[in-house]
């Protein structure tokens, strides 16, 4: 049996279980509803040991001599005890939920107001997908720009995250990989929840240009003809504002895609024996479990890895049914 390994870097250091810096408890966590990856990393603290904030971290995790990189991120605040030291680490995502903007776009893809906006706050970027073009957009300073963008991916129907590697995505999901998993093997334990139907229908007012005939190039916000997307119908509508929306091919759009993904779906948690490969963008496949509906293939919308003296190395993952 291979022993679990982890390698720890912060700031100039790099700390391992073979290290006298012996490590008590980490816990690495990212998901798709978590604006920023995080980390606690709890160490022995000897008196020579040195920690300072913004100090980078990187965490693998793994077996023998193989590790996967988890975690990315630099030090936000350090907690010093008697007997050891906490550190509690950020992704750069946390740039996005403290940044305020007041900007406007014209005739810009989605994708191209992201870059601008991941250029302005120093981002890595890995994927960024051009969404639907709007003929004027707008980013205000009272929501963080961390929410203006996340609205931005929904209307699109993208996902928006950032990767192990603190990078930027913002991409229709397309799973590179994906981890099988079997009751009685590597699983530990799974929950599923089947939440009722909510939304039936999506209904999107949007503004239209005062000067007919000049659709998408008119750019007053006087309306003289109402610009209304929908999709489904029923008695569970929700009805939204969307000023982008200038043209009835943006607001149908729009709708459409608000609706799948504001549509309740089948969701759940599997706990498995540490598995540090899984990220999210990836697809699980889970087979053997005793109800049906837990089995097959599943898109990854959260992990947490966890490692410690007390329950060893494991992994939750949240999925969502695709």
């Amino acid at each position: 049996m291979l022993l679990v390994n982890h390698q720890i870097a912060i700031g100039s250091t790099t700390y391992t279980a073979k290290d006298r810096f012996h490590l008590i408890d980490l816990q690495a966590t990212a998901a798709l509803t978590i604006p920023v990856n995080h980390c606690r990393i709890r160490l022995t603290s000897p008196g020579d040991l040195t920690i300072a904030a913004s100090d980078p971290i990187s965490v693998k995790l793994g077996y023998g001599s193989d590790g996967a990189l988890v975690f990315t991120g630099m030090v936000e605040s350090v907690e010093w005890q008697c007997d050891r030291v906490t550190v509690y680490g950020s992704g750069s995502f946390r740039a996005l939920t403290v940044a305020h903007f007041n900007l406007l776009y014209e005739q810009s893809q989605a994708g191209e107001i992201v870059k601008d906006v991941a250029q302005r706050l120093d981002l890595a970027i890995a994927t960024v997908d051009n969404g639907w073009k709007f003929p004027v957009y707008a980013l205000g300073h009272q929501i963080s720009a961390y929410d203006q963008l996340r609205v931005l991916a929904d209307q699109c129907g993208l996902d928006f995250y950032a990767t192990v590697e603190d990078k930027l995505v913002f991409a229709k999901y397309n799973p590179a990989k994906t981890h099988r998993f079997t009751y009685g093997d590597q699983i530990l334990g799974a929950t599923l929840d089947q939440p009722a139907p909510r939304i039936t229908g999506v209904e999107v007012y949007g503004e239209s240009p005062s000067s007919q005939g000049q659709g998408e190039q008119a750019y007053s916000w006087l309306t003289k003809k109402e610009v209304k997307g929908s999709a489904g119908s029923g008695s569970y509508l929700l009805q939204l504002d969307n000023p982008a929306a200038r043209t009835q091919a943006i607001a149908d759009n729009i709708a459409q895609t608000l609706l799948i993904r504001k549509q309740q779906k089948q969701c759940g948690q599997l706990k498995v024996v540490g598995a540090p490969q899984v990220q999210l963008g990836d697809a699980i496949a889970i087979s053997k479990l005793p109800l049906d509906q837990q089995n097959g293939s599943f898109k990854v919308i959260g992990v947490t890895h966890r490692l410690n003296c007390y329950q060893g190395f494991y992994t939750l993952i949240n999925w969502e049914q695709t």
